[in-house]
């Protein structure tokens, strides 16, 4: 995944710079790989930054301001989000993607976490003093983990990966009970979650927006040259329409299970004049492969 190439992330986000993209890069990816959907990757990067403003420190408030826990004791916080002992062992509180990883074990038990404001669902994991701490950070936040996985399109020119993960059916296949029994006109792109962005492969215009049978709600976009791309299985809530003009990573939609699918995932599909191609060897040309 790209987020693992520091090289490939923005010079500034919102203010955050450097390490702290880094750090943000590191909570995110484990997220994705917990399963976590973006806006819990949203709710984790707004506690680093009103924890430890996303920098990864060896202290915390006994040492910065003489806070006590209820019982008296000094405070033993360390790392992103400002764990104490009970959260486990130095190693792991001072790792960013571990100390992620109990952060996101800790705020998935968090029965409604989902659809509580964004500041109390923090709050109920982080206990922090003050329960509206973190509502300033969202906006960052959000900006945050958008600036980071969009980057995660793999590709820098014309072209790019639309959607995160990894191929996880192939252009051709005829193992599966498909409607009409054919074969598989697309290639399957999944990370094991649901929601997250779908962006256009690249430049052109919105030929149709809604839904399709068997498609979910659908995308397609004539990029000329007798090339387009459908993106199906979406997320009801498209965020483009028919005659709109989109560029190459920009959202149209978000990864879902519409339609005649097997689990979250975008099916991405490439015809040329009118019949499908196979997109692996084509966006292999295009400078962005399809990954696996």
């Amino acid at each position: 995944m790209c987020l693992a190439d520091t090289s490939a992330l923005p010079a500034d986000v919102a203010g955050y710079k450097g390490e702290q993209l880094v750090n943000a890069a590191a909570v995110i990816r484990a997220g994705i790989d917990l399963g976590v959907d973006q806006h819990g990757q949203v709710l984790a990067v707004m506690t680093a930054m009103g924890e430890s403003s996303l920098r990864n420190i060896t202290y915390g408030d006994w040492e910065t301001s003489g806070v006590t826990n209820p019982d008296g004791t000094r405070t033993t916080s360390i790392g992103l989000f400002q764990q104490q002992d009970s959260w486990g062992s130095v190693q792991d509180r001072i790792d960013p993607a571990r100390s992620a990883g109990l952060f996101y074990g800790r705020l998935t038990q968090v029965s409604g976490w989902q659809t509580m404001a964004a500041t109390l669902a923090i709050h109920a994991v982080q206990r922090n003093a003050d329960s509206q701490h973190y509502a300033r950070f969202e906006d960052d936040a959000t900006a945050v983990v958008t600036a980071l996985t969009t980057s995660c399109a793999a590709g820098s020119g014309a072209w790019i990966v639309p959607a995160r993960g990894t191929v996880t059916d192939t252009f051709g296949t005829c193992t599966l009970d498909r409607p009409g029994g054919e074969c598989h006109k697309g290639t399957d792109l999944a990370d094991g979650t649901c929601g997250g962005p779908v962006w256009a492969a690249s430049a052109g215009t919105v030929r149709s927006a809604g839904t399709q049978p068997f498609r979910g709600y659908v995308v397609w976009i004539d990029h000329g040259g007798g090339i387009v791309t459908g993106y199906f299985h979406m997320e009801d809530g498209l965020l483009v329409k028919a005659g709109d003009t989109v560029t190459a990573g920009q959202q149209i939609g978000k990864m879902s299970n519409t339609g005649y699918s097997y689990g979250c995932h975008l099916h991405f599909q490439i015809e040329k004049d009118g019949k499908p191609i196979n997109p692996e060897p084509f966006m292999q040309t295009a400078g962005a492969p399809l990954p696996h």
